[in-house]
């Protein structure tokens, strides 16, 4: 029996949730994005839409490449669970391997809210969230339902453990159906021919609400607490794509983010940072309520739309305290003068905040850009490939780049961008010559500078570079200098944390890596194991396990994540847990020792102690 109450705010009701998703999606979209969203639509329609109506779901809505399912019964969800991956590896069969997509399934079951069709609560994040545990092929589901479904369905379920979850007070414990257990041969394929069902494509970056974001262990410190409480914090949030084209959505997005970075660079503005925002895309919230949740006074948001050779450009000034709008405009403009709008629009955002700046040259406070739009396009899809922390987005990210040097070559940003990459290939474990491209990412840093000094990623991988190489003064100047250039970038501030654990300055660098991480919780595997390390050399080893298992999760393929997190496991008496992270990570870099781990410490103190832990851990 279905227990049902009435609320104020919606229909209170038990239910199971099912979120499911296409992995390597944007990949796919990359590589043929037409061909893409024909397969996805075809399997929305010929598979999953029938599964679920056999077995008494109701869709609730599709998610970019992913949809969210209600289920008044746990078996009935688990019985469509396996069949949809029943379904599909029946369905990819006859594909080649470039079109073969595999689901990823999370389930829960709790109490949910239903109002307006659709559906709310914290059953729905979590079963989002366990949706991002997943791996290609397999289904996670919560123990609530493992309860439910253990005793009625003969399938064989992994115990994956208790794990914590983002905005879960307490850990969960966790179970799997693996792909090839999910499997069994032989099974008819759900086709329904004349089926029309109707598909809703929805913002690809709602999926990221799915991510586990970057961690912080501890509340926000002292500076983070003077600069967002100051009265001049902002938060610009993403720009809406209104092309009608899905694909364009990385054009917002980087304009989104040019626009926070400009106005970062004026220093008595706290500008959240891109990532910061992100998991607040789509919802729907009076001012007053983000600018709560953000912790900023002033709300920017715009959209943009593509037209042919043209752009259209609209954003809007809030007073979150008040919610009054204090200015709206709209910008129409050949897509050759994009850089015209972005440069006036981040005057105008920037003149109504802080009035004290006026005197101040605007070209300081932005990049030095070309003035073709192709070179642009080619950068923002560099970034989105060089975000996704992989070897194939590395070096996609690296091509594109080339490509932009050569029909910009004066263009700073994209020589900065090309030599953040080319470090990035070498320190994460993807080059054969790992030395020479960091030589290489130092030229290329340099000739960002010589054409704009106050290029704060050239500075940022000049940093890291020197650092590397064991020039710790020279590290330790360039990222002053970034951080006076704009002390309100977070991958500045996570770049000095960086400089700063190498040099052994652990507090220092625990301060600014908290800080980075509160500002934006998307930047990249190597903050969060730096600030890992840096816990675990001040002993706080419960603070790095949650902070590195957030960080796994969200880079499975990063291997360095493993490593530490083995050894803070270790010194928590937690070995089995120790045992099974260092073998994931001795599985992804077989390579590594004890030897070779911490070699960027200057004090060889501290590389000893990291030691000690990975030691307990069993790493030789």
């Amino acid at each position: 029996m279905t227990v049902i109450a009435e609320t104020d705010s919606g229909t209170r009701r038990l239910a199971t949730i099912l979120f499911a998703d296409v992995a390597g999606y944007s990949r796919m979209m990359r590589a043929d994005e037409e061909q893409t969203l024909v397969d996805l639509r075809a399997h929305l329609a010929e598979l999953v839409a029938p599964v679920v109506a056999r077995f008494h779901g109701r869709i609730v809505k599709t998610v970019g490449d992913g949809v969210m399912v209600e289920f008044g019964s746990a078996v009935e969800a688990m019985r469509s669970a396996v069949e949809l991956q029943r379904g599909m590896v029946e369905r990819n069969a006859d594909l080649p391997a470039n079109r073969r997509q595999t689901f990823r399934i999370g389930l829960h079951l709790g109490d949910v809210i239903i109002a307006d069709e659709d559906v709310f609560g914290d059953t729905v994040n979590v079963a989002a969230r366990l949706q991002g545990l997943a791996e290609p092929g397999s289904i996670v589901l919560s123990r609530s339902v493992h309860d439910q479904v253990r005793d009625k369905l003969s399938l064989p379920f992994r115990d994956l453990g208790s794990r914590g979850l983002k905005n879960l007070d307490r850990p969960l414990q966790v179970y799997a159906v693996d792909g090839d257990a999910a499997v069994r041969p032989g099974r008819r394929r759900w086709l329904l021919a004349g089926l029309a069902a109707a598909v809703l494509l929805i913002v690809v970056g709602a999926a990221l609400l799915l991510v586990p974001r970057f961690h912080l262990a501890t509340s926000r410190t002292e500076t983070a607490r003077d600069s967002t409480e100051s009265g001049l914090s902002v938060a610009v949030l993403l720009f809406t794509n209104q092309s009608g084209d899905p694909t364009q959505d990385y054009f917002a997005d980087g304009l989104t983010e040019d626009i926070t970075r400009a106005l970062g660079r004026f220093r008595p503005l706290t500008v959240l940072a891109y990532g910061a925002v992100l998991p607040y895309r789509n919802k729907q919230l009076a001012p007053m309520e983000l600018g709560k949740a953000l912790n900023a006074r002033f709300l920017v948001a715009g959209s943009v739309r593509r037209m042919g050779e043209r752009v259209r450009v609209t954003v809007q000034l809030t007073d979150a305290a008040s919610g009054t709008q204090l200015w709206a405009e709209h910008y129409d403009d050949q897509l050759t003068d994009i850089f015209e709008v972005q440069e006036r629009i981040a005057r105008r955002v920037a003149g109504t905040l802080a009035t004290n700046l006026q005197q101040i040259a605007l070209a300081r406070s932005l990049r030095k850009p070309t003035a073709s739009l192709d070179a642009y396009d080619l950068v923002l899809r560099a970034r989105a490939e060089g975000n996704e922390s992989t070897r194939a987005g590395n070096r996609m990210a690296r091509e594109l780049l080339e490509r932009v040097i050569k029909l910009a070559p004066t263009y700073a940003d994209a020589q900065a961008e090309l030599a953040e990459a080319t470090f990035q290939r070498a320190v994460y474990g993807w080059s054969e010559f790992a030395q020479q491209d960091v030589e290489a990412a130092i030229r290329l840093a340099q000739k960002a500078l010589e054409i704009d000094e106050e290029n704060v990623l050239a500075h940022s991988v000049l940093a890291r570079a020197y650092t590397v190489q064991q020039k710790y003064d020279l590290g330790l100047a360039e990222s002053e200098r970034a951080l006076q250039i704009n002390p309100s970038d977070s991958e500045v501030l996570a770049t000095r944390a960086a400089v700063l654990l190498w040099t052994g300055q652990i507090d220092e660098s625990i301060a600014a890596g908290e800080l980075a991480g509160r500002l934006n919780g998307n930047l990249g595997p190597e903050p969060a194991l730096n600030l890992g390390l840096a816990y675990m050399l001040k002993r706080r080893y419960a603070d790095a396990v949650v902070l590195l298992e957030a960080a796994r999760t969200r880079y499975p393929a990063y291997s360095t994540l493993d490593f530490p997190l083995a050894g803070a496991y270790a010194e928590l008496g937690r070995a089995d847990d120790a045992k099974a992270a260092l073998e994931q990570g001795q599985r992804k870099d077989p390579y590594l020792d004890l030897a070779g781990f911490g070699t960027r410490f200057q004090d060889p103190a501290l590389k000893r102690r990291i030691g000690e832990s990975l030691r307990k851990a069993g790493l030789k």
